[in-house]
């Protein structure tokens, strides 16, 4: 019998592939822990594996619990960054997030957006939830670069030993650390997943919130529903939560879209507010988020449709002025 044209160039091809590899490299597997084979038993009995890991804790009560990586997406200016700030330093000065009891504890930052932006977004929220930089100090920690995560999860992971436990770690954002050339590439984008899930792996096991962009066809539908980040299949699958920021006017919602390991929670409102913030002897405003109840939420929505209505009644009475 003859042999296949085509498995014979299959098998050319893939020669050829191992045969460039230089003298002591390796080719590298899309996913890095089948990259090696075992020198001994994988198995384990069932009273062992349940005896080796420790049951996620709710750091947000009903919301994010440890050892969980969660993309938070919301499109550019609905405010992801101002409530996941306010979940971050809740956390690290032992303050309900939204009415919700936490789990006080340190918190890490990676900030690769408009550092000196973020620096006056967080003296706000500070100022707005009454926290002082003594509550914090020793409990908040900062990386304030834009840099491929892959480049510096082994230094992050040193400096992360001299912090002692965390419970929460802040990625604002994920494209800022994303290491590939192309977001939407399944490959890359689980890649990215699984360099932002090692964070999950720090001390402490801490919960992991990552603010998201959406996909791109998000643009043209700008709906609540195309909440769904970047990276395609690859990114939504490796993560356990996709949390949701959607805004309409003055108002926001906290909920979640498309992915959810562990319980439904209700939606979480929020108010945006101006604030200005005292920086070089200069009133610099910003924008906070307040969490706000279903009453104050009804008040606002009014207020805006009384002055909705008062601008085309006198649009109508003088639609030239």
């Amino acid at each position: 019998m003859m042999a296949d044209p085509i498995d014979e160039a299959l098998a050319a091809a893939q020669k050829a592939a191992f045969s460039a590899v230089p003298a002591g490299g390796k080719v590298l597997p899309i996913r890095s822990g089948i990259g090696s084979v075992p020198d001994g038993p994988v198995c384990q009995p069932v009273d062992e594996f349940l005896d080796a890991g420790d049951a996620p804790v709710w750091v947000v009560s009903g919301i994010v619990q440890t050892n969980y990586l969660y993309a938070l997406t919301a499109p550019t200016n609905h405010g992801k960054t101002a409530v996941s700030l306010v979940m971050a330093l809740c956390i690290a000065a032992g303050k309900p997030f939204a009415g919700r009891p936490v789990m006080p504890g340190k918190v890490l930052i990676l900030c690769g957006e408009n550092q000196d932006g973020f620096r006056l977004r967080m003296m706000a929220t500070m100022e707005s939830l009454n926290i002082t930089l003594a509550d914090i100090r020793g409990r908040v920690f900062v990386l304030p670069q834009s840099t491929g995560l892959a480049y510096l999860l082994e230094q992050i992971k040193k400096d992360a030993g001299a912090m002692g436990e965390l419970a929460f770690v802040l990625v604002d954002t994920s494209v800022s650390f994303f290491t590939g050339d192309n977001e939407n590439d399944n490959q890359q984008a689980y890649a990215h997943a699984r360099d932002l899930r090692e964070l999950t792996l720090l001390p402490g096991k801490p919960a992991c919130v990552v603010n998201c962009h959406p996909a791109s066809g998000a643009a043209k539908d700008f709906t609540r529903e195309s909440c769904v980040p970047r990276g395609g299949s690859a990114f939504l699958n490796e993560i356990d939560t996709n949390l949701t920021v959607w805004a309409e006017g003055e108002c926001a919602e906290l909920h979640w879209m498309r992915k959810k390991r562990g319980p439904d929670f209700s939606p979480i409102l929020f108010e945006y507010r101006s604030i200005s913030v005292t920086s070089h002897d200069q009133q610099v405003p910003t924008v906070v988020a307040e969490h706000i109840d279903e009453e104050r939420e009804k008040e606002i929505r009014t207020h805006k449709k009384e002055h909705e209505a008062r601008l085309l009644f006198a649009m109508l009475g003088n639609p030239n002025g």
